[in-house]
């Protein structure tokens, strides 16, 4: 069985990520970020997640991911 990463280390890998966002402005890249969403989004309670979710909505809010 495949071990499942915390939910910590998962929003950091995910953040080093998302800084590329407005930079490279990849529609599937953008896709990718949408599902880490999701799959994050059971884990807000844990500071590190809820900041990378309020980071990932205020950059894609703003265009950021836009193509």
């Amino acid at each position: 069985m495949r071990e499942r990463p915390e939910p910590e280390a998962a929003a950091d890998a995910a953040g080093r990520v998302l800084a590329y966002l407005p930079e490279v402005r990849s529609d599937r890249l953008l896709q990718s970020l949408h599902a880490v969403a999701g799959a994050l989004q059971r884990h807000s309670r844990v500071p590190a997640v809820a900041d990378w979710i309020e980071e990932y909505r205020a950059i894609t809010a703003t265009g950021g991911g836009q193509a």
